[in-house]
């Protein structure tokens, strides 16, 4: 696995109206994201459980590492 793992995809943090105050959940991490999101791609090929998995996050390593040359935009 990187070091980073893109930080949670979905967090919530304390007093989050979602989540509410008493509460801290980091959620998935952006990686298992777009790995999951990857899948939804792959599935079709019929590659095999293993390959298909593999490639998800060789996609997902790669979507973060390109994430990581991009200046921030805000």
């Amino acid at each position: 696995m990187p070091k980073n793992d893109g930080g949670p995809a979905f967090p919530a943090i304390p007093g989050d109206k979602v989540q509410g105050p008493c509460c801290y959940w980091g959620g998935m991490s952006l990686r298992d994201w777009f790995a999951g999101q990857a899948l939804v791609g792959l599935v079709p090929f019929d590659l095999g459980d293993e390959k298909t998995v593999t490639y998800a996050y060789m996609i997902a390593n790669a979507m973060l590492a390109e994430r990581e040359k991009e200046p921030e935009h805000e």
